[in-house]
């Protein structure tokens, strides 16, 4: 393999790892959204 072939596999390699790593991100962001709506739906049904 040359450099350029080295180098085209190290930026495949590279750009999966950060699209894994932003599906976590806002995968937990959406989880923690979708938490916090379900507590404040179940607060607003709570009597005072």
């Amino acid at each position: 393999m040359n450099n350029y072939e080295q180098g085209k596999k190290a930026r495949r390699i590279a750009s999966i790892a950060f699209l894994l790593i932003m599906i976590v991100v806002l995968g937990g962001t959406y989880l923690s959204q979708q938490q916090k709506a379900a507590v404040d739906k179940v607060s607003q049904n709570l009597p005072h």
